[in-house]
C-alpha cells in the first residue's frame, strides 16, 4: 500500500514538472534581461531561470515529503500569442508574468483566478488589467504597453463583498477582481454551520471502511463468475 502511495505521489510531482516545462517551453527563445520578470527573478535568493519561466525548488521525494518545482515568474512578451489558453498551468505562487508586446485580442480572466501572489502583469495597450483597474494599486498605460502591479485585496475595500458571506465565513481574495467566502476559525462543512474542526479521522475511517467493503463485494462477484464458468 505504501508502495502504491508512493509511486502515485511520484506521479503527481512528475505531472506538474510536466505541465511546468510546458509553459516554460511554450515561447521559443530565452528571457532577456531587459525583462522584468527577468529582473525580479534574479534579485530573489534561491531563484534561478529556466527558458522563458523564473522557478524556484527542486522536486524530490524523500519518504512521503516533498520539495516542489514551482513558477514564480512567467515572460511570454512577443511570443504572437492571439489568445490566452484558459487551460495555461499556472501556479498560485505565480507573482509576475509579462504577455506585452502580443496580437492579444482578449484576457480570459478566469486565467488569474486563485492568483493571489500576482504581484505584476505586462499587456498589450488594448488589454485591460485583469479584475479591471480597480483591482490593482498601480496601472501604467502607454502606446507600448499597459502594466499592473500590486494586487489590492478585494476584502479591504468598502467592506461590501465581506457583508455577502454567510454567517460564520469570512471574505478571503481569490485572485485579481476576485474574493471566496471562507469558514471562519472553528466551523466548517455546508455554508459553515457545522462548529468545531472538521472529523478527518471519522471521515477517513468511513472511506476505508467502504472501499474495503466494495473491495470485498466485488472480489466475491468475480470469484463466484469464474467458478461459474
Amino acid at each position: 500500500m505504501a508502495a502504491v502511495s508512493l509511486l502515485c505521489l511520484f506521479l503527481l510531482i512528475r505531472g506538474s514538472q510536466s505541465a511546468a516545462q510546458n509553459v516554460c517551453t511554450s515561447c521559443p527563445g530565452e528571457m532577456t534581461n531587459t525583462s522584468e520578470v527577468w529582473r525580479r527573478c534574479t534579485a530573489t535568493p534561491g531563484a534561478r531561470i529556466e527558458a522563458r519561466c523564473c522557478v524556484t525548488g527542486v522536486s524530490t521525494i524523500t519518504g512521503y515529503s516533498t520539495q516542489p518545482r514551482t513558477v514564480t515568474g512567467l515572460d511570454l512578451h512577443n511570443c504572437s500569442i492571439s489568445h490566452l489558453d484558459p487551460a495555461l498551468h499556472v501556479r498560485t505562487a505565480l507573482t509576475a508574468i509579462d504577455l506585452s508586446q502580443n496580437p492579444l485580442q482578449d484576457l480570459p480572466h478566469d486565467v488569474f483566478q486563485g492568483l493571489t501572489s500576482l504581484e505584476y502583469i505586462a499587456l498589450p495597450p488594448n488589454i485591460s488589467c485583469p479584475g479591471g483597474d480597480g483591482a490593482w494599486r498601480s496601472v501604467h498605460s502607454s502606446a507600448e504597453g499597459r502594466i499592473c502591479q500590486d494586487q489590492k485585496d478585494g476584502c479591504n475595500g468598502t467592506g461590501d463583498l465581506a457583508l455577502l458571506c454567510p454567517e460564520n465565513s469570512l471574505c478571503a481574495p481569490a485572485g485579481p477582481g476576485y474574493t471566496q467566502c471562507v469558514c471562519a476559525p472553528g466551523f466548517n462543512g455546508y455554508k459553515c454551520l457545522r462548529e468545531g474542526s472538521f472529523p478527518l479521522v471519522m471521515f477517513f475511517g468511513i472511506l476505508a471502511s467502504v472501499t474495503v467493503s466494495l473491495s470485498i463485494l466485488l472480489w466475491c462477484t468475480q470469484r463466484k463468475k469464474v467458478k461459474g464458468q
